[in-house]
């Protein structure tokens, strides 16, 4: 009892004259660090690698400004090449750049990456969703479908594909898993659709030093040698802890958010040959940038900015990177999904979308990637065809291509 009387009046002396420990700072979050395992770092080095070479495959476009998720794309593609056995999917490894890994490393550090990058900042807000929609009536692969969702924690789902409301069931999905930004981004669903593969990614991080609204002025930027543009140029208030360096012509500084575990890595080419920089840009090098750069007081300027970037066709620089058969007719492509198929598979389509803006207060980014497998044939039954306009006929040889009869049939009644 005494006890009890002693924890009240203790809480009434707080509420009333606010305890002694209320006017204590509170602690800082601290970001959740762990040793990653050996084949989780090589998924990050995969990762890597594949969005440097990707990026070198986008760029030769020639856009000025340029902005998507190779985490997201890295990740459906994983998810994809779940579906393949043999030589088909030793091509999407060693496009994905799992040099070191096998199928399963690959997968369980895929999933343990995943769940680090979620976690490991408790001030940022950060989503990685998977889903597969498969053509409703066919029997999805009982393996892959136990991959995905293990390794992937993918929503898996039979779709009406013939349905008009099938983009929209994909697009509200996207949607909903990248805070309402991408939207929209599946225009519409092919006779011979089987599957959609999608990632969505989502981010969002206040920088550790923020940008006062009010130190944001019109200054110039320059774009070239003696060619400027104004742009809306935020400035910190005083010198802020960031990581830089400056090594050949290129600075290379670090941005944080919130903890400082992530942050926005910058080069700048201060000789304006961004092109070739981007273009000879290597894991090596990148590697070099982050070890050598010292933390600094920094006054900085950075300029604020908002892009939107969608792939409608990201075949052409996959096919240039190595993955070539997925994209054609292979009776061995996507042998692991489904269980009873009547006729090839392929990829028809890879659409990427990514959304970035950058103010004061922080960076907010989202991405969706979108992989479509088609038929290459009929699923089964034979196709009906009625021949009953007017036509031209042939009595032909088949191996010298030489045509012996020619004719046409414009009123077959008539020819009796």
């Amino acid at each position: 009892m005494k006890r009890l009387l002693y924890v009240l009046s203790c809480m009434i002396a707080g509420m009333l004259l606010g305890c002694e420990s209320s006017n204590e700072p509170e602690a800082p979050l601290m970001p959740n660090i762990r040793t990653l395992q050996a084949y989780e770092r090589e998924v990050v080095d995969a990762s890597s690698l594949f969005a440097l070479d990707l990026f070198r495959q986008l760029q030769q476009a020639g856009e000025p400004n340029q902005f998507f998720s190779p985490y997201s794309i890295h990740q459906a593609l994983s998810m994809t090449m779940n579906g393949n056995r043999g030589d088909i999917l030793r091509e999407y490894l060693e496009v994905l750049r799992f040099g070191n890994v096998n199928q399963e490393e690959a997968n369980k550090g895929a999933k343990e990456l995943t769940e680090f990058l979620l976690a490991v900042d408790p001030k940022v807000k950060m989503s990685i969703a998977n889903s597969i929609w498969y053509r409703e009536g066919m029997q999805l692969n009982a393996a892959f479908r136990q991959t995905v969702a293990d390794y992937y924690a993918a929503e898996v789902a039979s779709l009406n594909m013939g349905s008009p409301q099938a983009k929209d069931i994909i697009n509200h999905w996207i949607e909903s898993k990248t805070n309402g930004i991408i939207k929209d981004m599946l225009d519409y669903v092919p006779a011979d659709a089987v599957m959609y593969l999608v990632n969505a990614i989502y981010f969002k991080g206040d920088w550790k030093y923020q940008f006062p609204t009010s130190n944001t002025v019109k200054e110039p930027f320059q774009i070239a040698s003696g060619q400027q543009v104004e742009v809306d140029m935020m400035s910190l208030e005083k010198g802020a802890d960031i990581r830089f360096s400056q090594q050949g012509g290129v600075t290379y500084l670090e941005i944080p958010y919130s903890t400082g575990q992530y942050s926005m890595g910058v080069l700048v080419s201060e000789d304006f040959e961004l092109e070739e920089l981007a273009s000879n840009l290597t894991l090596e090098q990148l590697s070099t940038y982050r070890a050598n750069a010292m933390t600094r007081e920094i006054q900085l300027s950075f300029p604020k900015f908002k892009m939107r970037q969608k792939q409608d066709e990201l075949k052409e620089a996959l096919i240039q990177l190595g993955l070539e058969t997925p994209f054609f007719s292979h009776p061995e492509n996507f042998s692991e999904l489904f269980e009873q198929v009547t006729g090839g598979m392929e990829l028809s389509r890879i659409m990427h979308d990514a959304f970035i803006e950058v103010d004061e207060k922080g960076t907010e980014a989202a991405a969706a990637t979108i992989v479509e497998v088609v038929l290459t044939s009929a699923p089964s039954g034979p196709m009906t065809y009625r021949v009953e306009k007017p036509f031209l006929f042939f009595i032909q040889e088949a191996h010298s291509g030489a045509i012996l009869f020619m004719g046409k049939i414009t009123d077959p009644s008539r020819t009796d």
